[in-house]
């Protein structure tokens, strides 16, 4: 059962306590402050963060601050057992994973303290993906094709029955490493090279669940149940999301709940019997009415200020839940409102104009629909999920980073100009000593593309030349070559069919007289690495470029095939340009 309020007659006529709110650099920290505040309550925020973004608003009566839950968890309850020995509170709300998880597993330590997270077991079964996709199973809501797998070679071959592209999800979403907890990320996949790479990465942290991919909107079901008694919902839909390929959303609009989306909520919180907030996610096509259940979060989410504004006020249901024992009656939320997180948004901007997402998954919006979207923030309609005139100090904090993030951004790219024009006047010197050079080594980051396609193409075109080798970052080694690469390095007359990477190490650098890497930062993560590199390290790019855009070769990775056209062209022109002009 959740943790309820103890009961000690001596604390009766004492002043009210405060609510104690965690997770005080979120944005949704801040809409809980405001929402509870709004009735008359005295608020607390904490953080592991020095000055988060909760503690500048003029309605907290003290910020305070615990150890990081994600590197010391123990430190972490210790100080939360600690506050709440030498001060009672109303309620504390644990707004994030990060602190939810740590408090769930020491729920002992806090028996009959006022803090409001559902029952062990129904948390454990939605932080587990697959308990949670086996419960929807049960209950007949349909999940994408899903299995759990146990290692690379394993997810391999789920995906020859998933069909590509598959997802490839951590079983948790947060889980553990040498060093701590960490926050772990759904990543895509499209090919069996990528696939193992993934999966070997995710593997390190715990189990992984491969998923066949649904097309779909963002739906998000946010409610709040009594014992598994559903008492109010609302839903919200994904204008925006970072990344593009699915994440946080940075805009979106309230809606009328879908009633099939609504009834498998309900079903889910019923069978779970949870108390509390959460929000139930789906992917659904309004076109034929079809949805799958992507996850439920057993605690506030991301989109809390749409909610708010449009009239959902669940921090204050929240309350009345465990301070009273009930949730009274309230109006519907309101259709049509938007809310945008306006430095989050900024990002999402970025990825559209870069065309940051694979076009298998995600269809980039037009301009027009771009200026339509920005447009919004004059429409009485709209409103920021951490700007507004009533509580303005957060915002201008908030808009002061952003303003610093974007100086920092713009400073970097004039950086990364001038350090691109300095590779491309050390082409010259290059030259020189590629003429007494007897090893070369080219450089990627997985040696599945770029560099793979250098070395092969360089021992075909100009055998004996020089020894060629080529390896990249990424491990583990003896993967194959990308299969887009091979069928159009195969078109160009370059053989990768049996390929395998190697992984870069001391002796390989050691051993070269001349490294050709092919970005900037692949040259500076070798200089790291390897100090010794220095002074024998170039661009490839550099022979052929005009200017400083031209110097890098991107990597083409889960690009269309035209971008691993180009690149096979930019890498077969620069072998060229580096190695003809050593002939005798």
């Amino acid at each position: 059962m959740p943790s309820r309020v103890k009961s000690d007659p001596s604390r009766q006529n004492a002043a009210p306590a405060p609510v104690l709110v965690l997770d005080a650099d979120q944005a949704s920290t801040l809409t809980i402050v405001r929402s509870l505040a709004r009735r008359g309550l005295a608020v607390e925020v904490a953080s592991d963060a020095e000055r988060p973004l909760a503690g500048r608003s003029r309605h907290v009566v003290a910020c305070l601050r615990y150890p990081d839950p994600l590197r010391d968890e123990a430190g972490f309850i210790a100080w939360l057992r600690q506050q709440l020995d030498e001060r009672r509170r109303e309620l504390v709300i644990p707004v994030t994973e990060r602190t939810l998880v740590p408090l769930m597993r020491a729920r002992a330590r806090f028996e009959g303290e006022p803090i409001a997270m559902a029952s062990t077991e129904a948390l454990e079964q939605v932080l587990d993906k697959d308990r949670t996709g086996a419960l929807a199973r049960s209950l007949g809501i349909p999940i994408p094709r899903s299995v759990v797998v146990a290692s690379a070679a394993e997810a391999v071959a789920a995906a020859q029955d998933l069909g590509y592209p598959v997802v490839v999800k951590p079983a948790r979403s947060v889980g553990g490493d040498a060093g701590g907890r960490v926050q772990l990320r759904v990543a895509y996949a499209f090919d069996d090279a990528g696939l193992a790479a993934e999966a070997a990465s995710a593997l390190r942290h715990g189990a992984v669940i491969l998923q066949s991919y649904f097309r779909g909107e963002g739906v998000g079901i946010e409610l709040i149940a009594d014992q598994g008694e559903l008492r109010y919902a609302f839903q919200h839909r994904r204008l925006h999301e970072v990344p593009l390929t699915g994440g946080g959303s940075t805009l979106r609009v309230s809606e009328a709940p879908v009633p099939a989306l609504l009834e498998a909520s309900r079903r889910l919180v019923q069978a779970l019997r949870w108390h509390g907030v959460a929000m139930v996610e789906f992917k659904y096509q309004p076109q034929t009415g079809a949805y799958v259940l992507v996850e439920i979060n057993g605690r506030f989410w991301g989109s809390l200020p749409l909610a708010v504004a449009a009239g959902a006020d669940f921090p204050a249901m929240l309350h009345e839940l465990w301070t009273q024992g009930r949730v009274g009656a309230w109006p519907p939320a309101r259709s049509g409102v938007v809310a945008r997180h306006l430095a989050r948004d900024i990002d999402w901007l970025e990825h559209v104009l870069r065309k940051a997402a694979p076009p298998q998954l995600v269809t980039l919006p037009s301009k027009r629909d771009v200026l339509r979207d920005w447009l919004l923030m004059f429409s009485p309609r709209h409103h920021f999920d951490v700007q507004t005139w009533r509580d303005p100090w957060p915002g201008l904090v908030d808009l002061g980073r952003i303003a610093r993030h974007q100086a920092r951004r713009f400073g970097a790219i004039v950086a990364q100009r001038r350090r691109l024009e300095r590779e491309l006047r050390a082409a010259a010197p290059a030259r020189q000593r590629l003429h007494s050079a007897q090893r070369v080594v080219f450089l990627c980051h997985g040696n599945i593309n770029r560099s793979a396609l250098a070395q092969a193409y360089a021992e075909s075109r100009y055998p004996g030349r020089h020894e060629y080798a080529s390896a990249g970052f990424h491990s583990p080694a003896g993967r194959p070559a990308d299969p887009t690469m091979v069928e159009v390095a195969a078109a160009a007359g370059v053989d990768l069919a049996q390929w395998q990477s190697r992984t870069l190490d001391a002796r390989l650098v050691a051993d070269a007289d001349i490294v050709f890497a092919m970005e900037a930062a692949h040259l500076d993560r070798l200089q790291r690495e390897h100090p010794g590199a220095a002074g024998k390290a170039y661009l490839l790019g550099a022979a052929i470029a005009s200017g400083p855009a031209q110097v890098e070769v991107p990597d083409p990775y889960g690009k269309p095939r035209a971008a691993y056209e180009r690149v096979c062209g930019q890498v077969r022109a620069a072998v060229d340009a580096w190695l003809q002009p050593t002939r005798n």
